[in-house]
């Protein structure tokens, strides 16, 4: 299984390595951090679906036994907790990216309107 996972995180990651050569400023390497975290996001979101799923499931399967309906309940709290903090980092991240990156591009100042005489 750590072999699995070391392969499917190098394949996934190779790209984003690649570009780790060209990383000057700040705005290249959230860019690169951002990629990365806009390629797993969704993988590890679902996983934390899944697992708020899992809870309700265990929830309301054991209707008697208040052991198992508090195991299942504490899965659904964690799961919640879990979905909130990751799409927050997200937003961050996000939202770090596009307060740092800068666009080369010199925009010209526009020459000021000349006044027109009255008469």
């Amino acid at each position: 299984m750590k072999k699995f996972l070391f392969g499917l995180f190098t394949l996934t990651a190779a790209p984003f390595m690649a570009q780790a050569a060209a990383l000057n400023t700040l705005g290249d390497v959230l860019v690169v951090f951002t990629n990365i975290i806009n390629a797993l996001m969704p993988f590890i979101v679902a996983l934390a679906v899944l697992y708020f799923i899992w809870g309700v499931f265990q929830f309301v399967a054991a209707a008697g036994d208040e052991e198992a309906r508090t195991a299942g309940r504490d899965k659904m709290i964690y799961g919640i907790i879990g979905i909130f903090v990751m799409v927050s980092v997200w937003g961050l991240v996000n939202l770090l990216q596009g307060s740092f990156t800068t666009n080369k591009a010199v925009i010209a100042p526009t020459p000021a309107p000349v006044p027109t005489p009255i008469f």
